[in-house]
C-alpha cells in the first residue's frame, strides 16, 4: 500500500518536520505490513506555495490512502488536500498518538 503523508510546513524546521514524518512511519510499519511511504518532502529552499503544492498534489495522485499529521487543520496545503483526498475517495488513515 502506498501512503501519502500530509504534514504541516510553515514555521517548523527541518528537523521538526523529519522528527514528525519519522514518528508516522515507524506508526504505520506498525499497522500495516506492506507500506509504502511516498515521498513528498520537498526542500522549503526548493520551491514554496502554490508550486510545492502542486507537487505534493503530484505525488498524493500515486497513493493509496494518506495519513494526517497532528496540526494539519491548520495548514491550508493540508486542508486541501484532505478536500482531494475526500473528493476523490482515497482513503484516510487515522492512528492514534500513544501517550
Amino acid at each position: 500500500m502506498k501512503v501519502y503523508i500530509s504534514q504541516p510546513y510553515a514555521f517548523k524546521s527541518d528537523e521538526e518536520i523529519v522528527k514528525v514524518r519519522e514518528d508516522i512511519i515507524k506508526q504505520l510499519h506498525a499497522y500495516l505490513k506492506d507500506v509504502e511511504v511516498l515521498d513528498s518532502v520537498i526542500q522549503k529552499e526548493q520551491t514554496f506555495g502554490l508550486k510545492q503544492l502542486s507537487q505534493s498534489i503530484l505525488v498524493l495522485s500515486d497513493a493509496d490512502a494518506i495519513i494526517f499529521a497532528p496540526g494539519w487543520e491548520k495548514s491550508r496545503g493540508c486542508r486541501i488536500e484532505h478536500t482531494i483526498a475526500e473528493e476523490f475517495h482515497i482513503p484516510i488513515i487515522n492512528l492514534q498518538k500513544k501517550d
